[in-house]
């Protein structure tokens, strides 16, 4: 299993939430002549649509990588499959051939040995390969649901500090408050927001983090189970050399 492709398709979820970047909603509004409570309206209206096409192009991207990473996965279960289905129909063969060659009881005895041990050796492999491949997926996906959850929370909370600051600025307008105070308030505040903003995302990143140890263990496992598999073959041929040999 390619974890490192499965690894790009999680990190797309990093790459996604730059479209959501404050720095883009919010940009810093030119003196007209107009002043800012004239236009606070107008203000608040273009940066509900920059989040809104920006939500929805997160939602596009996240979906397209979802499905990437089923396809990448269903591909290499089928492959593995196929591979497996492939070995299993050579060692019939070979175990076929082992048979006709025996021509005595020792000789039919050790095939059959010789069979059991390498089918034993097959499934613990198989099994040890299944088991690290299963683990790895499962971690991935939990590290994909909780940046897509973390991800979510930072939005809400940057679109929660927007409606504060709108209404903020909305209301000391109608206070009365002179028009360039309430612009920088508002424009302070929505620093502040964004500052936040970054600050939750620099967490989100390292989300990532948890699945290296899982990666490593997968390596590590996978190892293992090709070292044994490898190490049992040799014995059973040795025990299947030396009947043959008596």
């Amino acid at each position: 299993m390619n974890s490192k492709k499965i690894f790009t398709g999680i990190l797309g979820t990093a790459i996604i939430i730059n479209l959501l970047s404050p720095a883009l909603l919010f940009a810093r509004e030119t003196p007209t002549t107009r002043g800012f409570c004239a236009r606070v309206d107008e203000i608040t209206s273009r940066i509900d649509q920059r989040i809104a096409n920006r939500e929805a192009r997160l939602q596009t991207k996240r979906q397209q990588r979802s499905n990437n990473l089923t396809e990448r996965r269903n591909t290499r279960d089928a492959r593995r499959s196929e591979n497996r289905t492939r070995r299993d129909a050579n060692h019939d063969e070979h175990y076929a051939k082992l048979e006709a060659r025996a021509t005595t009881d020792a000789q039919r005895q050790a095939v059959v040995i010789f069979k059991t041990a390498v089918e034993t050796a097959v499934s613990a492999r198989k099994s040890a390969v299944d088991t690290a491949i299963s683990a790895l997926k499962q971690k991935s996906d939990q590290v994909i649901a909780s940046r897509k959850s973390a991800t979510d929370t930072a939005i809400n909370a940057f679109k929660n500090a927007r409606t504060a600051a709108i209404t903020k600025a909305k209301t000391d307008c109608a206070a009365g408050i002179d028009s360039k105070t309430v612009r920088e308030a508002f424009r302070i505040d929505m620093k502040a927001a964004q500052n936040k903003f970054e600050s939750d995302k620099q967490a989100i990143e390292k989300l990532k983090d948890s699945l290296e140890p899982v990666r490593a263990a997968r390596k590590a496992e996978v190892d293992k189970a090709i070292a044994d598999f490898k190490a049992a073959m040799e014995k059973a041929r040795a025990n299947l050399n030396a009947a043959f040999q008596q």
